[in-house]
């Protein structure tokens, strides 16, 4: 499952149980309500998803095999286009970025993977980008306007390594760890700090690292209500906005997360919703 949102409502798509979901559902921000959206153009699993205020990417993926499809979704109207392809074909990725491009970075195709692809969103056009430093699949991504985090994966073991990709220059440098090496891992973050949650260690986890983009200082965060892998999120105070959004005083607090997951131990198919205050 991947999620994108806007400053109002996160859309979580696709994911699998023992087949691949094409469902989008919504979740409202302010009162928690859960909505269906249009469904995605192809049902798959293992994919990642990047956008703006108006727009959601959700590319590459896992269908019986692996794709580089990708879908333009449109917030306010909630309709669905097929984008521009991704290359190559792969899954378990992850995506961040700016207002204007996302990059989607690292997975799998027939073997882990670091190529990235940046996508454009109002031409819909894919170049590619700067690969990162290890190759892996299974990372979470968030950022900020200047730079995006890739985090975690698994390189054939689980790891605690990140990527600091900066969007201008298309640059790549070495992070800080994470505070525990882990895969299928999820993301979400402001302006000034990202939060990666959950995953996979040699089982599932609670754990959080706050990650403070300038400086790249790490933190341990507080523990997931419930300790899961395979996740996403999604935040009201988008990583790509260059300040904090206005908030109505009715509205919900700035920084805004929500982690989700389809699937927990000895749960099966389930949905669970975690709300976290971005300090």
């Amino acid at each position: 499952m991947a999620a994108v949102g806007n400053l109002t409502t996160g859309f979580f798509c696709g994911g699998s149980d023992s087949n691949p979901y094409i469902m989008t559902e919504k979740i409202n921000y302010e009162d928690g309500t859960r909505a269906g959206g249009t469904s995605l153009g192809t049902a798959r699993s293992d994919l990642a998803a990047v956008g703006n205020l108006t727009t959601g990417i959700f590319g590459g993926g896992f269908t019986t095999v692996v794709t580089a499809v990708t879908d333009k979704y449109t917030y306010s109207t909630d309709t669905r286009a097929a984008g521009t392809s991704l290359s190559p074909a792969r899954r378990s990725l992850a995506a961040a970025g700016t207002s204007i491009a996302g990059i989607f970075g690292g997975g799998f195709t027939t073997v882990v993977t670091a190529v990235t692809d940046k996508y454009t969103y109002s031409t819909d056009t894919r170049a590619a980008g700067t690969s990162l430093g290890t190759a892996r699949r299974w990372p979470a991504a968030t950022g900020n306007s200047t730079a995006g985090i890739f985090g975690g994966g698994n390189t054939g073991s689980v790891s605690a390594v990140t990527d600091k990709y900066t969007y201008s220059g298309d640059s790549r440098t070495s992070g800080t760890a994470l505070g525990t090496a882990r895969d299928e891992l999820a993301a979400a973050g402001n302006s000034s700090i990202g939060i990666f949650g959950g995953g996979f260690t040699t089982t599932q986890t609670a754990v959080t690292d706050k990650y403070a983009y300038s400086g790249d200082s790490r933190t341990s965060g507080t523990s997931l209500g419930t300790a899961r892998d395979s996740l996403s999120a999604v935040s009201t105070s988008p990583g790509h906005l260059r300040e904090a959004p206005y908030f109505r005083s009715d509205f919900v607090a700035p920084g805004l997360a929500l982690f989700s997951a389809r699937s927990t131990a000895g749960v099966g198919t389930h949905s669970v919703i975690l709300v976290l205050t971005l300090g």
